[in-house]
């Protein structure tokens, strides 16, 4: 619900507005003030050999800008504080976002001009539609994360959010050298070295401790479970029986599964002797 006295700020300024944007400004503003802001001034900084004094109204040339609005304010809560509300105005909408000016503690707001404004500014009752609505979403959104103490029983801001899923992102990142993640394990027992400078090891010396052989095929390791070679793939006729001692290494002759017998692609291409093709 819209704070009271936003009507009575609303008549007072409505012969300042050039557009229906500044009469959402004017909204900020009251919310602002409803929770125990003052303004400050223009500006995100302080004028040099300036006595700055809280207000309740708007400071004078708030609207002279068509493009963006920035004031500063002061919270009750804390009177050292400096609070920047800027406003970007991008088309026909509104970027809004709230500071703690000297800290991270920043919210943004989107708001769709046609969401909450009929485009007339001739009076308080015809100016606004959603009123309510618009009050409630830049209390909860922009005033109450910013000006609430962060803690670990609150939920995280939209910018802690960002940092967290960024941070999520790089450390799935698979070209990030080095990985922040350890190395998987890839599933069938053929595993990455974790020295890179370990590679190749394993064929000058295929008897240490905690390393097999190179590139010495063993068929025991096939990465597949109870896949156990023929020893005869890619003979016509199969090996005799203890041809091949149980656990013995070996090279096969041929890839598992191929059919023993001529093939078409056995036969040499036509005229394959013919020194003149």
């Amino acid at each position: 619900m819209a704070s009271p006295g936003l009507e009575l700020l609303f008549n007072s300024i409505k012969s300042q507005f050039n557009s229906c944007q500044d009469a959402l400004i004017a909204v900020f503003h009251w919310e602002l003030i409803s929770k125990g802001f003052k303004c400050l001034g223009n500006g995100e900084e302080k004028p040099s050999n300036a006595t700055e004094k809280g207000s309740e109204s708007l400071p004078e040339g708030w609207n002279t800008s068509p493009n963006y609005y920035v004031m500063r304010y002061s919270s009750k809560n804390d009177k050292e504080a400096v609070y920047i509300l800027k406003v970007i105005r991008i088309d026909e909408d509104l970027l809004v976002h709230f500071m703690k000016a000297g800290t991270d503690v920043v919210e943004s707001l989107n708001v769709r001009t046609s969401d909450y404004s009929t485009g007339s500014v001739e009076s308080y009752d015809g100016a606004y539609t959603q009123l309510d609505e618009l009050c409630a979403l830049f209390k909860s959104t922009i005033v109450d994360a910013v000006v609430k103490p962060q803690s670990s029983s609150q939920p995280a801001t939209s910018q802690q959010r960002s940092r967290d899923q960024r941070s999520r992102l790089e450390e799935d990142d698979p070209l990030r050298v080095p990985p922040r993640r350890p190395p998987q394990r890839a599933p069938g027992g053929w595993n990455e070295p974790d020295d890179p400078f370990s590679i190749g090891r394993g064929d000058l010396d295929p008897f240490a401790a905690g390393r097999g052989g190179g590139m010495i095929f063993d068929p025991m390791r096939t990465g597949v479970p109870g896949l156990r070679p023929d020893p005869s793939a890619g003979l016509p006729h199969r090996l005799p029986p203890g041809a091949v001692p149980p656990g013995a290494r070996f090279d096969p002759f041929g890839p598992p599964g191929q059919r023993p017998g001529p093939d078409p692609d056995h036969m040499p291409p036509p005229g394959y002797d013919d020194m003149f093709m």
